[in-house]
């Protein structure tokens, strides 16, 4: 044994406590060494060691399944000391030991200094999608649930791995690789499989993690501040990694209205991006919020759409039913035009899943889309409040059964039962007709409508 190995004999209490301050990541935390430092002492000290790491764990917020992770942890280093003998352990925590002892554990070398711009050399943006996705840095998709863009990443990822262009994608991709998804609603074997073949990905060239398998491992969420995620990159070595959604990959402790928090925990995200010079799409769920556009469709946390270099919207159109897809924001280049596509079922393998079909294109934001919805809803209002004067004024005595009106008009102009009832009530409100209830044969009584202009005898009126 060397004598920097003999150094590693356990160290004073006051050195585990010393020790336990500088670890600020999970993996420092339940590594071999701090399982040296709490094992290769008295059994009685054991236990009051074991409740150090375990209180250290709670002040990095790792509290989520922390009994689960200190038993395996402990379990784990226990099986690996026992696979090989003391003095070829102590060699695998000698050199993290050192570091400690010497201070420089956690460390990556000086901060830069600043950089005059007379000596900065200009650079072309490099793309994965030219014009659309850059390389190096995070890029956004935000959707409602439902609106299909998984199904549209689909066809991202055939173009990226395959170089199939389209309509979507029609400029030949300035090159191919590999794709590293990482799941956390859509099951891979049920779903993205047969989306993929669908689209015309290149199954060899297409890696997927899925938090549930990962926490199932590893007893803990997969975050993307977690060390496991450049890892899975250094593996894989793709060229596009999509996180989808974003708040599966979220610390617990961190909330997505915190502008300071959002950027701390997106900070390895980017590194990562920058290192490796990869394109990482990040799918965000929008909110139900009514009305609005662009940012402040972002659910709970607009600051995404500062961090990110490129954002696509996707939301449906209310007068056709179809998707769009809108590039809202691009740092390096012009925004492209809309994307228009319609979602058709198709079968895989005997496996039914789903593919989007190109429909083409159009100079509408989302912002239009959302105007235009604004507008329809008003319209369709506005046209179903005439449809019930023009029903009623073309009866013989200008009354009508209420059901039977309602029928008659929601056959004429196709409104929805919600819109019906809105309309008719603005109606009473405004008093261009009434509501009153008459005897009919089989001695019911049962509500009728008229135009207010006919004369009221012992009518009752009341709300919908």
């Amino acid at each position: 044994m060397t004598t920097e190995e003999k150094e590693i004999s356990p160290g004073s209490y006051v050195d585990f406590l010393h020790y336990l301050d500088t670890v600020t990541t999970e993996e420092a935390l339940f590594s071999r060494l701090t399982y040296w430092f709490a094992f290769q002492t008295s059994p009685d000290d054991v236990h009051s060691r074991i409740d150090l790491v375990e209180q250290r764990a709670r002040e990095l917020r790792l509290w989520d399944g922390l009994d689960l992770k200190v038993e395996r942890w402990m379990q784990a280093c226990k099986e690996e000391f026992n696979t090989m003998d003391r003095e070829a352990f102590t060699a695998f925590v000698t050199q993290d030991y050192t570091a400690y002892r010497d201070g420089t554990a956690g460390q990556k070398g000086k901060p830069p200094a600043p950089e005059c711009m007379k000596d900065v050399k200009s650079e072309n943006v490099q793309w994965l999608v030219p014009e659309l996705l850059p390389l190096g840095e995070l890029s956004l998709l935000g959707a409602d649930g439902g609106t299909g863009k998984g199904i549209w990443q689909a066809q991202l990822i055939a173009y990226v791995t395959a170089g199939k262009t389209s309509g979507f994608f029609p400029v030949p991709p300035p090159q191919t690789g590999k794709v590293l998804i990482l799941a956390g609603e859509d099951d891979p074997g049920k779903v993205l499989r047969g989306r993929l073949l669908a689209a015309g990905a290149d199954m060899e060239k297409v890696m997927v993690v899925t938090s549930d398998d990962y926490y199932i491992q590893t007893g803990k969420q997969l975050c993307i501040k977690d060390k496991a995620l450049a890892d899975f990159v250094d593996t894989s070595e793709p060229i596009l990694m999509i996180l989808d959604p974003l708040q599966s990959f979220l610390p617990a402790d961190v909330e997505m209205a915190s502008r300071n928090q959002m950027r701390n925990t997106t900070l390895p995200l980017k590194g990562i991006s920058r290192t490796h010079n990869l394109a990482t799409l990040i799918a965000m769920h929008t909110n139900k919020k009514q009305g609005v556009a662009g940012r402040a469709r972002l659910a709970d946390s607009s600051d995404i759409w500062d961090i990110a270099r490129s954002v696509i919207m996707m939301g449906r159109s209310r007068n056709d039913g179809k998707i769009y897809v809108s590039h809202e924001k691009s740092s390096y280049s012009r925004q492209q035009q809309t994307v228009l596509m319609h979602i058709e079922d198709v079968t895989i393998d005997g496996i039914k899943t789903a593919r989007a079909v190109f429909d083409g294109y159009t100079d509408k934001k989302d912002i239009d889309f959302v105007e235009e919805r604004r507008f329809r809803q008003a319209q369709t209002k506005d046209d179903t409040r005439d449809a019930i004067l023009n029903v009623l004024a073309e009866s013989t005595t200008a009354s009508m059964a209420s059901p039977q009106l309602k029928s008659a008009v929601m056959q004429e102009i196709g409104c929805s039962e919600p819109t019906y009832k809105r309309a008719y009530s603005e109606l009473v409100k405004s008093g261009e007709i009434a509501k009153y209830q008459l005897n009919q044969k089989d001695g019911v009584r049962g509500w009728f409508t008229r135009l207010a202009y006919r004369s009221e005898s012992e009518d009752t009126e009341t709300d919908i």
